[in-house]
């Protein structure tokens, strides 16, 4: 069966795949592709589906551990709905059933066609999403870190990026207003890591 017996969106994922060098497994009845990725903390399990008449993409990305521990799932759970509070695309999800934690993002497919730049900006969020969570996951899992601060050090550099620097005060004659007191106060910004993998790493942010 040629890839001209398939959909237009499923052909235009496997032409993506193919363009970055991907090594993939496809399953062309269910519309589905699964790769492997390594990320910067962890290998990382991707599925791509083309679903509900071809009208979305649907791609999720699994973390290579289960929180075995039933009575840590809830705050393994609080940990997850604190990462989703800041996130602009997409959202993690954990079994309660058997603890399987993932990332999922949904795109719209308009008219039949996938650009493979929506392919490509899906991609790269959910690599780096995954990257940046993965130390907090673990910092709550087995170090015994609150949801709340595993977060909090999981985004350090979005909180510098909030941290305003107050100029030091000069010596000035009496009655006169020194320049430091009227300057605007300044924005301390943190660079942000970029993930490593088997395939072309992401380049730059991504939008959170």
């Amino acid at each position: 069966m040629s890839d001209s017996d398939f959909s237009a969106p499923f052909n235009a994922l496997i032409e993506h795949l193919d363009s970055k060098s991907f090594t993939y497994s496809s399953y062309p009845e269910e519309k589905r592709v699964c790769f492997s990725i390594c990320g910067k903390h962890a290998n990382y399990d991707f599925v791509f589906r083309i679903t509900h008449e071809e009208e979305l993409l649907q791609i999720s990305a699994r973390y290579p551990f289960f929180v075995r521990e039933e009575k840590l799932r809830p705050t393994v759970a609080e940990l997850l709905t604190r990462a989703n509070y800041n996130l602009l695309l997409g959202n993690f999800e954990m079994d309660m059933k058997d603890g399987e934690v993932r990332f999922h993002v949904t795109h719209m497919i308009v008219d039949g066609l996938l650009a493979h730049v929506a392919i490509d900006k899906a991609y790269r969020a959910i690599l780096f999403t995954m990257d940046r969570y993965f130390p907090a996951l673990m910092q709550h899992i087995h170090a015994g870190y609150t949801p709340e601060d595993a977060i909090f050090h999981a985004e350090l550099d979005v909180h510098a990026e909030q941290v305003e620097e107050t100029p030091k005060p000069t010596d000035t004659p009496k009655g006169h207003t020194s320049a430091t007191e009227t300057a605007k106060p300044r924005t301390k910004r943190a660079s942000r890591k970029k993930p490593s993998g088997d395939h072309d790493a992401p380049e730059g942010d991504l939008p959170r």
